[in-house]
């Protein structure tokens, strides 16, 4: 009887414990059903980004980039990085990605990037470290990019924190992680667009 009760009471902490690791952190690089149900698509799996990802360099149409690696679900990007794009561009559009710098690192997201033209239609989100006084100063930060017609908003853990006007609402182009130096740490990037208005 001892046993049995042993037993049951190791089966009901395993059945807590799995419960509580269900309703932890959602697993990185897949789609809740609500986002799925909004619209929403992965730009990157958590595997290896040959489907949505290209080299900057105008012609290259395939993942030939240094410096990337991918490990515990990110996208890592080494100090001596090359920038990479997405394959397809974009016009009106909600992109969402978490990122991490290691002390010192620095980069940016940028989008309308036009590779194919001599004309730098690109326009810039930095990516910048929690602030001095956050309990983890190398904690997952989350970008957030809502392009609609000409107004642009740019979002950090939820807060707006910039406001942007496009001059033309048919400008259109690739979506460009560029670090800048330090490693980078990229998960959880997806995006949905906006159909005609």
């Amino acid at each position: 009887m001892k046993n049995f009760c042993l037993a049951m009471s190791f089966t009901a902490l395993a059945v807590l414990c799995g419960c509580a690791l269900f309703k932890g952190e959602p697993k990185p690089n897949a789609l809740t059903p609500e986002e799925e149900a909004q619209g929403w698509n992965l730009l990157w799996d958590g595997d290896s980004p040959t489907n949505g990802w290209v080299d900057v360099s105008a012609g290259c149409s395939n993942f030939t980039a240094r410096g990337w690696s991918f490990t515990n679900g990110a996208l890592v990007a080494s100090a001596e990085a090359d920038a990479i794009r997405t394959a397809v561009p974009f016009k009106d559009f909600d992109f969402k990605a978490d990122y991490r710098l290691t002390s010192g690192a620095s980069g940016q997201i940028l989008y309308f990037h036009n590779a194919e033209t001599n004309t730098d239609t690109s326009i810039a989100y930095p990516l910048t470290p929690p602030p001095p006084d956050a309990k983890d100063p190398h904690a997952w930060q989350t970008v957030r990019i809502v392009a609609r017609r000409k107004p642009i908003t740019h979002w950090l853990d939820g807060r707006i924190i910039d406001r942007k006007k496009r001059d033309d609402a048919e400008l259109q182009g690739r979506i460009v992680l560029a670090p800048g130096g330090g490693t980078v740490e990229f998960r959880n990037i997806k995006i949905r667009t906006f159909g005609k208005w």
